[in-house]
């Protein structure tokens, strides 16, 4: 059973991991000198994967009404209702916006440079498909902790894990 509180820590160490991301992010296409690639990806990492599985987890739903054709199957994931319309569009717009800047790294990775610079260039786009990649589950993470919290808020009921 995870408890609120729990989820909350969970919640907010993801929201960091989206921070980290967007900020990292911004200071490669800013033209900032590079950090070493490894550290940069084990934090996001660790930051953004623990509350993303644990929005996975707590918003599965019982099934209601019809049996399932499966008897395997008890529960099925439910998408973030819970959140406000206005969290919605910002969660998707932030996603929409780690998407981009993941998938125009591809364009940084062109080898006709001067001598010298291709590598720190292939370094930037590499780190920014990583970080973009690892920004965008962090919204997904986010959104989904905060409408299991919302919920069991609403409804007084806590979930397991």
């Amino acid at each position: 059973m995870m408890s609120r509180r729990v989820l909350v820590l969970l919640d907010v160490l993801c929201l960091t991991g989206v921070l980290w991301c967007g900020v990292l992010i911004g200071g490669l296409l800013g033209g900032a000198a590079t950090l070493p690639t490894t550290p940069v990806v084990l934090v996001a990492v660790a930051l953004v994967l623990p509350g993303f599985v644990a929005g996975i987890l707590t918003n599965r739903r019982a099934l209601r009404g019809r049996r399932p054709q499966s008897w395997f199957i008890p529960a099925v994931w439910a998408p973030p209702v819970e959140l406000p319309r206005w969290g919605l569009l910002t969660a998707g717009a932030v996603l929409a916006a780690f998407w981009v800047a993941g998938l125009s790294a591809f364009a940084g990775m062109s080898t006709d440079s001067r001598p010298g610079e291709p590598a720190a260039r292939e370094v930037r786009a590499e780190q920014r498909f990583a970080l973009g990649v690892l920004g965008g589950v962090g919204v997904g993470g986010t959104a989904l902790a905060a409408s299991t919290v919302l919920r069991e808020r609403r409804t007084g009921q806590r979930r397991t894990a």
